[in-house]
């Protein structure tokens, strides 16, 4: 889990950067990445990916949506599945 999420996390500035203009949703999943990144307790982390879940609805990659895109979402999903089956 934590290796996907150092990857989301590296990536969802630049995301934000790039195409955060038609995707106003990536600056909430900026934020919410870089809490997951320090967050330790149980139910804080199951609330952030459940936020995450809700602003991504479920992790779907926009139409307009790059190789970075799609690797900081796939990540971000693999870290959710991860944290689930704990």
């Amino acid at each position: 889990m934590h290796e996907n999420l150092a990857t989301a996390a590296k990536l969802a500035p630049i995301l934000e950067r790039v195409h955060g203009a038609n995707h106003p949703e990536l600056t909430q999943v900026r934020d919410l990445t870089q809490q997951l990144t320090q967050s330790t307790g149980i139910d804080t982390t199951a609330s952030l990916f459940a936020q995450l879940r809700d602003g991504t609805k479920s992790y779907a990659v926009p139409s307009d949506g790059c190789e970075a895109y799609v690797t900081t979402y796939e990540a971000l999903q693999a870290a959710d599945a991860a944290h689930m089956n704990n």
